[in-house]
């Protein structure tokens, strides 16, 4: 990629000059002045090229194209001693590209009087980058709200359970889960555990 932009803007400075060697009053110029024209379009660009491997240098190298990426997400939905619910979600994305996923339905409870409607959903949010020593930086978001029990719904149509909006930035190891939070419900005993797995794909 260097050697390309090095390679533009070269070509770049050998158009700028005049086609005619005439300069801008229409007056011929020398080969000298040609040279020293282009001489300098060569030094801007190699200015240029500096400043970027500069800005390189302070940044992670990441892999940014034809490597693809495995993300998974389970969440662990537990209140009290019940037994717990998971739900897993996967996608693939490349390394630097955000996979996205939306998944919703509508609950509408029954009951005397019956409960109004409310809405329940999944969503996940997923950028990976592969690094060169093969970690895995994922940005992550993701939105939880789930529909009530039965014995929920019998004991009170118009409540819900509380949802779960997180968004963060975590370092995996290809191939190894680990668990990213674990959210307790603000008026139960229920807790929501997330855990995450990145693969990079051969």
């Amino acid at each position: 990629m260097k050697k390309v932009i090095l390679a533009m803007s070269c070509a770049l400075a050998l158009m700028a000059v005049p086609s005619a060697a005439q300069t801008g009053n229409g007056r011929p110029t020398t080969a000298d002045q040609i040279k020293a024209d282009a001489a300098e379009k060569v030094a801007q660009a190699q200015a240029i090229k500096t400043q970027i491997d500069a800005a390189q240098a302070l940044n992670p190298r990441w892999v940014r194209g034809l490597t693809n990426v495995q993300v998974e997400l389970t969440l662990t939905d537990q209140t009290g001693n019940n037994p717990a619910e998971k739900k897993t979600v996967s996608m693939i994305a490349s390394s630097g590209s955000w996979g996205k996923i939306r998944s919703a339905g509508t609950i509408r409870p029954g009951g005397q009087p019956p409960g109004p409607p409310y809405i329940v959903q999944l969503n996940v949010d997923a950028r990976p980058f592969v690094s060169v020593d093969g970690l895995i930086q994922l940005e992550l978001t993701f939105e939880y709200y789930p529909p009530k029990s039965g014995g929920e719904q019998q004991e009170g149509a118009n409540q819900r359970l509380s949802g779960v909006n997180q968004s963060q930035t975590v370092i995996l190891q290809s191939g190894k889960s680990l668990i990213v939070s674990q959210a307790a419900d603000p008026i139960s005993d229920r807790k929501v555990v997330v855990e995450v797995k990145a693969t990079v794909l051969k």
